[in-house]
């Protein structure tokens, strides 16, 4: 999984197209683009053509959608959900005592 910037243009029919960007970390990028969610095709480009080339597609409509982690084929990969231990409520009266001993909220 790498982390992407990902910008999407929205067709008016409702289908939508991508293209995204993820800095390599050498002064090189790798460009992903294709239809939602199935970013495939990609190439390795100097991270400043990257830049330049996400202001480009900005002026044409695209609309930045943030950060997001893809797979090698391409594919959004979404967090799997934790499900947490619930601890019990504590019970206060037990806790502090009963009012008579002179506390009160």
């Amino acid at each position: 999984m790498t982390r992407y910037e990902l910008y999407r243009f929205t067709h008016p029919d409702g289908t939508a197209k991508e293209w995204a960007y993820s800095d390599l970390g050498n002064e090189q990028a790798e460009i992903r683009w294709g239809p939602e969610n199935q970013l495939r095709q990609r190439q390795i480009k100097p991270l400043r053509e990257a830049w330049e080339r996400a202001l480009h597609k900005v002026r044409k409509g695209y609309v930045k959608v943030g950060s997001v982690m893809l797979d090698n084929g391409g594919s959004r990969v979404t967090p799997r959900r934790t499900t947490s231990v619930r601890k019990p409520a504590v019970d206060l009266a037990t806790l502090l005592g009963p009012e008579e001993d002179g506390f009160y909220f």
